[in-house]
Parts: structure tokens; C-alpha cells; sequence
């Protein structure tokens, strides 16, 4: 049998802002980001790999700055030995007659062109290009095309029902695999597993999803998403990079992939909780905090996000983490949407309401309970801390503005019972 190999990486996002890091965490991210495609390139060379698949969202939107755009032209694709690359553009990059990156023409206008081992699936519409030096290995693709329904699917009978079939047939595009969207990401151009298993196409390289994952059937991957070469944001978590993908066919026998993930990003991305519950100090929220991040074993080349959790002692107010704490990640971000002060609400409701303070509470926790809506309840909530502070502390200090519903239990792993 024979043995095609591939380097598949999707959703670059060229041009990102990376805005929610500050100082200069936007701008080493942006080099790292242009690094880790270099590192993409290389691996395929170094690999053998006999052509690059990318399956969208090689930029990040329509607009793109010139800077962004000549290096993505001109050095992205160009260290020598680079195999041929498929791109199939993805719905932040559509093609359009507009599009600065993808139209011939406009780029000539430029005096640039993308290089001659770059093909550019430009039509919404499955095309076929052959895969140079092996016969009869064909490279599918279809692009996303601004102001399309992004609701079409991709795989449906009528629209793959003019291709062909050769000895190896891959598919490069842009979709949702229905059932396995994550958090935070859209359904654009879904299809079904039932699509992809009916499709004729012996693997499916497919960018939008920037979880990595597989489908896998009698021991062979049929689809593939890899996660863009490096984190783009602060819920992408774990280890990200490009894959390998080996594929054995002919022979009359089936054609059998399989996927090998080569990590690309230097930094992780861990998304932590802490819980506060006791601590009577900003001091002490900061080590429960910093030792969250020890057990994951974060290091100061990681991206963390750590929920705090858990009951504070009332007055202790913490807004931001310590100097030293920051400098433990390369980037920090608390949030404390489950923190509450360690107010007795159970007790407030049983009380007979014969004092101020208790006629006040019941009737915050009478309207809390009635509430249905997500964002009234965090209202009411915060609205009946603030009255508790002005009542047993005799201070309001803001602390309640980003309450989260539902109210979260103490006690979790990352602290329960310590006090230090």
C-alpha cells in the first residue's frame, strides 16, 4: 500500500488582537502566533509531508492590516521545500470579490501574489486539485463565500453530488460537526456523522472548532479537527498545535488514516478554581489562589484563569491579585462571579423579622426567590449583600457586581479547610 502524508492546520487567525492580554502580552502573542506557523511549515518539511491542508480562518476578519497581510503573502508559506498548500477559506475570512487576501486581482494591484504552491479553493462549490508526484490522490475543497447562508451543509447529497472518485480523495473545508460544538464557538455550514460516513471522501480535514478532535470509525479517522496552532483566547485550554495525518491506500483495500498531534504552542492554558471559603485576608486569597496554580502545575509561560469560589469572610474585600502572584503566569485572570460573604441567609429566612435588618433581609430574599430571571436574581443578591455590609459592618465597598447564578457550593478541592 501506498502512503500519503499530510501537515493539517486550521483557524490561524492572522491579525487577532489578543486584546484581553495587557502591556505587551498582545504583541509577544501575535509573534508567537506568527512563530508557531513558521514552526507548522517546518515541521512539514522536516516530516515529508506532500502538501499542507488549511481549512479556514487563516485571517481573523475581512479587514486585515497590511503588515499581516505581506507576511502571510510573502513568508508564512516560503521556506524552501515547503510543500504544495490547500486553503479553503473559513466564515472569518470568506472569499468575496472585495477580499484582499483571496482576489487575484487585488493583490496584483499590491505587486503580490500568493506563491505558486498555494491553491486557494475560491469557489462555494466542491473543486478538485491534484496532488502533485501521486497519482490519482485528489485534494477537495469548497470555501465559505461572504453573504451565503452559513446554514448550508456542506456535505449534503446534492452538494457533493458531482464529485468523482479517485484513488485517494481528501476533503479540506470549514464546518460544524453537529453534536461536538464547544463552548463559545457558532454552528456555521453543520453536517451530520452520518454525512461524513456517506460523503465520498476518505478523510475530512475540517477547520472551525478550535477543540481538537476525531471521528474515528473501525480504526481509522475519517475527520479531523486540529485547534489552531496556539491558544487564541483564555477558555482555550490545554495544548494546541497542527497534526500529522498518515494515510495508507490502494491496493483494493480501504483507505486507513490515522492523526499524530504535534504541539506548537509553548504556553498552556489552564482554567482553574479556588476556594476562598474562610480566608480572612486578601493575603490569604492569594495563596488559596496560588495554590490552585501550583497543583496544576502552571509555569510562568502559561495562561491561567482561576474561578474563585467558596464563602469569604464579610469585609474582607479582594480585588486583584498580588505583584507576586502575577508574576508566577504569563498571564492571570481571577474572576470571583461564585464568591459570596459568608452570610447566614438560611437563618435570615427562619427569623421573625423583628429587627431592621431582618425585615430588610427577608424581603431581598423573598424577591431573590421569586426571581426567575439569571441577571434579576444576581440584582437582588448583590442589592442584599450591600444592605447586610451597611448593616453589620457599617461600610459598602464595591464587590458584588459580577454574581453568577447558580450559587455555588463550597468546599471544592482547591482549598477546603485550609487556612492559610
Amino acid at each position: 500500500m501506498a502512503v500519503v502524508k499530510f501537515l493539517q492546520l486550521a483557524d490561524l487567525h492572522l491579525g487577532k488582537g489578543f486584546g484581553w492580554l495587557p502591556g505587551e502580552g498582545a504583541a509577544d502573542r501575535r509573534h508567537e502566533q506568527r512563530r508557531a506557523v513558521e514552526a507548522a511549515v517546518r515541521a512539514a518539511v522536516e516530516r515529508g509531508a506532500h502538501a499542507l491542508l488549511v481549512p479556514g480562518d487563516v485571517f481573523d476578519a475581512e479587514a486585515i492590516d497590511s503588515e499581516t497581510l505581506a507576511w502571510a503573502v510573502h513568508e508564512a508559506f516560503a521556506l524552501p521545500g515547503c510543500p504544495p498548500v490547500f486553503i479553503a477559506p473559513g466564515n472569518h475570512d470568506p472569499c468575496s470579490d472585495t477580499s484582499h487576501y483571496w482576489n487575484p486581482a487585488l493583490l496584483r494591484a499590491r505587486g503580490w501574489a500568493w506563491p505558486a504552491h498555494v491553491h486557494v479553493f475560491d469557489s462555494g462549490d466542491w473543486t478538485m486539485r491534484l496532488l502533485p508526484g501521486l497519482d490519482g490522490v485528489r485534494i477537495w475543497g469548497r470555501c465559505f463565500v461572504r453573504g451565503v447562508p452559513s446554514a448550508e451543509r456542506p456535505l449534503a447529497a446534492e452538494r457533493i453530488g458531482g464529485v468523482t472518485r479517485g484513488a485517494l480523495d481528501v476533503a479540506v473545508f470549514h464546518g460544524s460537526r453537529e453534536g461536538a460544538c464547544p463552548p463559545a464557538q457558532k454552528m456555521v455550514s453543520p453536517f451530520s456523522d452520518v454525512e461524513i460516513l456517506a460523503a465520498p471522501f476518505d478523510y475530512l480535514a475540517v477547520g472551525h472548532y478550535h477543540a481538537p478532535s476525531t471521528f474515528t470509525l473501525d480504526d481509522t479517522v475519517r475527520m479531523a479537527y486540529p485547534g489552531p496552532p496556539i491558544a487564541l483566547a483564555e477558555h482555550e485550554t490545554g495544548r494546541h498545535g497542527v497534526l500529522e495525518v498518515r494515510i495508507r491506500y490502494g491496493e483494493g483495500a480501504p483507505a486507513r488514516a490515522e492523526v499524530e498531534p504535534i504541539e506548537l504552542d509553548r504556553r498552556q492554558v489552564f482554567a482553574l478554581h479556588a476556594d476562598v471559603t474562610g480566608c480572612t485576608s486578601v493575603d490569604q486569597v492569594d495563596r488559596r489562589i496560588g495554590r490552585a496554580i501550583d497543583q496544576a502545575g502552571a509555569s510562568e509561560l502559561d495562561i491561567v484563569t482561576v474561578d474563585m469560589r467558596g464563602r469569604l469572610t464579610r469585609g474582607v474585600h479582594w480585588t486583584a491579585p498580588g505583584p507576586e502572584l502575577r508574576r508566577r503566569v504569563f498571564h492571570l485572570r481571577v474572576t470571583q462571579r461564585g464568591v459570596r460573604p459568608d452570610y447566614d441567609l438560611d437563618a435570615l429566612r427562619a427569623s421573625t423579622g423583628g429587627s431592621t435588618e431582618e425585615r430588610f433581609a427577608r424581603t431581598l430574599l423573598q424577591q431573590l426567590d421569586a426571581a426567575a430571571d439569571a441577571s434579576e436574581r444576581a440584582e437582588i443578591e448583590g442589592a442584599l449583600y450591600y444592605g447586610l455590609d451597611a448593616f453589620r459592618l457599617h461600610e459598602v465597598t464595591p464587590a458584588y457586581e459580577a454574581l453568577e447564578e447558580p450559587l455555588p457550593a463550597a468546599g471544592t478541592a482547591s482549598g477546603e479547610g485550609d487556612a492559610t
